[in-house]
């Protein structure tokens, strides 16, 4: 059993329990581990449905998997499900939830996008009309329509669930590569573009696709080269937005025109990477995945400082270049994630990671 308890302190080293005597510590968390059945999985994406169930993609497994709380067990597989994609080497990458439990993912190599009805276990697949696209992250609007992004093709999907019919939306700045989306409350698509980042080609733009107009609007997030990554929406119409490259979180005051004043939150360590994000507004708090730094992050903003690193924490994730890659709240606060260890350069994780505050 991996049951670790980590101590987090902003702007200072992080330390395993038994030296609580010794320092003046913000507080204290627990973290444990879930295995998946399948080795070598690489859990990528997890949301919760609407019992409860934590449902995530297994891009290296070509599997979806479904944990159910109650019944796991740390250091084991105990209450976890696995169920196969139709496609060989689809590489389910993220996945969305719609009011029925359906559970929709992207399929990065199959080009296209899934869905694995949970009642029946029945799997039905939905082809992107742009070959090659690599599907990315996918959310759903208020009109039950499925958007999604194409980070190869440089565009914006949106699919029907009704009809089946998909239309794509081109990103008019050249490879800007889209990766993450969040809806606001008034049906605007936002999404962050970071470039290659990883060929050594990174950008720092959000986009904003507008239905009612069908135009997409972009606009610069400083510093250059930024990498804007993970997005969600805020308190009122606010963007919360992680800075990959930077090692930093940004708040974006979106208004009717666009974008107005940002703030930034630096992260104490000098291995920041903040992937994806999650706000808890009952705690008046922000979690965060840190991909290299092997962490989770958490900034409590009635501490926070703009430019300034007071009111952030970061605690261990007890494994060896897991990566924590995203991440999600279950009702009683606890931030559950998913170690996809460095897939992309062969290296490969089995966990789902579950932090109580």
């Amino acid at each position: 059993m991996r049951l670790f308890k980590v101590l987090g302190k902003a702007s200072a080293p992080l330390l395993l329990i038994f030296v609580l005597p010794l320092l003046s510590v913000a507080h204290a968390v627990t973290i444990e581990e879930y295995a998946t059945p399948t080795p070598d999985s690489s859990p990528t994406d997890l949301h919760f449905d609407s019992q409860g169930n934590l449902w995530f993609t297994m891009i290296n497994a070509n599997k979806l998997g479904k944990l159910v709380p109650a019944l796991a067990k740390p250091g084991r597989s105990d209450g976890i499900t696995e169920y196969p994609v139709p496609t060989p080497n689809s590489q389910p990458h993220y996945l969305a939830i719609d009011a029925q439990d359906r559970i929709w993912f992207t399929e990065r190599l199959g080009n296209k996008i899934g869905l694995l009805d949970t009642r029946s276990g029945a799997f039905k697949e939905y082809p992107i009309p742009t070959p090659n696209s690599e599907p990315h992250h996918l959310a759903f609007d208020a009109g039950g329509n499925l958007w999604f992004l194409e980070f190869a093709a440089n565009k914006v999907g949106r699919l029907d669930p009704t009809s089946g019919v998909m239309r794509e939306y081109a990103i008019p700045t050249p490879a800007g590569h889209p990766h993450d989306l969040a809806l606001d409350g008034k049906g605007r698509l936002w999404f962050t573009m970071g470039g290659l980042f990883f060929a050594g080609q990174p950008k720092n733009r959000l986009g904003m696709l507008d239905p009612a107009t069908e135009q997409i609007v972009e606009f610069q997030i400083p510093p250059e080269d930024s990498v804007p990554h993970g997005i969600t929406i805020g308190s009122g119409e606010d963007l919360w937005v992680t800075l990959f490259f930077k090692g930093r979180l940004v708040r974006v005051i979106a208004g009717s025109g666009g974008i107005g004043r940002l703030t930034e939150y630096l992260l104490p360590s000098d291995k920041g990477q903040p992937h994806d994000l999650a706000l808890d507004p009952s705690r008046n708090l922000i979690w965060f995945t840190n991909h290299r730094g092997t962490s989770i992050g958490r900034l409590a903003l009635s501490k926070a400082e703009p430019g300034t690193s007071k009111g952030m924490e970061e605690f261990p994730v007890p494994c060896d270049r897991c990566n924590p890659n995203s991440i999600a709240l279950d009702r009683e606060g606890r931030v559950w994630f998913t170690e996809m260890g460095m897939f992309f350069r062969g290296r490969f994780a089995n966990k789902i990671g579950k932090l109580i505050p």
